[in-house]
């Protein structure tokens, strides 16, 4: 018996499925390639930020420290060519006070101490009259008004020794009750019981980057958010345009399937449409002509019967 068009089944996989799965396959390729450059562009942003403060951290580390010694140094020359100079009048010399108190960053500043014979820290010259030994026998009594900023501070204060700088971190209370990371470097003052030490905030070196930081990730992820807006309606597009073109291609070839079906059944008065000027066209056209040679040949057979 033959079968009818409505009985012509696909055993397999139809067009449209394969089309459509192609393009599932190809899309999530695409997108997967999509996020990872998103991911890398952020990753990128991100590195550059860490590495390039990490550098500029590094650097103000290093001035901090040569601030110190300068000053240390610039004390040694000024004592020795002032062998009277008592350090009880240190904070009444201004020469030498200009010396052993200058400016390290924007609020940072050096100042000369020293640890007595009596196991006592004491400070010397300061920018804070109230805190040096005139007013101020230990500064181990600074842990009541430091509060939690002390025990960092103590510890680089006094791990120095004559041939040994110490260096470090600490966090330093603000008014408003913030802490705020300072660096501090100790150096000994060569030839002498005295101590320099030079401290600052350590964002005023690493602001900047951190500024460019945040604008960095600023215009990373509104890139991204626009790399994602254009891919989506990429997608959208050519899901649009594969859905549709997968469409009319089935649709055609259901279209001839069933035309050859009214053929092979003996509807040869069947009229078959082009309804596209593709391959699908050319066959639509092979598919009329053996519609006509069979027709004319059946034409001839009836003739001759």
């Amino acid at each position: 018996m033959m079968a009818t068009a409505s009985e012509s089944k696909v055993k397999g996989f139809g067009i449209r499925f394969k089309l459509y799965f192609l393009f599932s396959v190809l899309i999530a390729a695409f997108a997967g390639q999509a996020v990872y450059l998103i991911y890398q562009l952020n990753n990128i942003t991100d590195q550059f930020g860490r590495k390039g403060t990490e550098i500029i951290k590094e650097m103000a580390e290093n001035a901090i420290m040569s601030t110190a010694q300068s000053v240390a140094k610039q004390s040694q020359l000024y004592l020795e060519a002032n062998p009277g100079l008592a350090k009880e009048q240190f904070m009444d010399n201004s020469r030498f006070k200009e010396i052993a108190i200058q400016k390290v960053g924007k609020n940072g500043y050096t100042a000369l101490y020293e640890r007595g014979e009596d196991g006592k820290w004491r400070t010397w010259v300061h920018t804070n009259p109230n805190i040096t030994a005139h007013k101020l026998d230990d500064m181990a009594k600074l842990k009541g008004p430091l509060g939690d900023s002390f025990d960092g501070f103590w510890k680089v204060l006094t791990e120095v020794d004559r041939s040994l700088p110490s260096k470090g971190y600490y966090k330093w209370k603000e008014k408003d009750g913030s802490f705020k990371d300072k660096y501090m470097a100790s150096v000994n003052v060569p030839g002498t019981e005295f101590y320099i030490a030079s401290t600052t905030y350590i964002d005023e070196f690493t602001e900047p980057m951190t500024r460019i930081e945040r604008e960095s990730k600023a215009i990373a992820k509104t890139e991204s958010r626009n790399m994602a807006i254009l891919i989506s309606i990429i997608i959208f597009v050519i899901a649009v345009v594969v859905f549709n073109f997968g469409g009319r291609l089935t649709s055609n070839i259901k279209y001839l399937s069933e035309m050859t079906d009214k053929i092979s059944l003996g509807d040869l008065n069947a009229l078959i449409e082009i309804r596209s000027k593709d391959e699908l066209a050319v066959l639509a056209e092979s598919i009329s002509r053996l519609q006509q040679s069979v027709k004319l040949s059946i034409q001839r057979l009836r003739k001759t019967s």
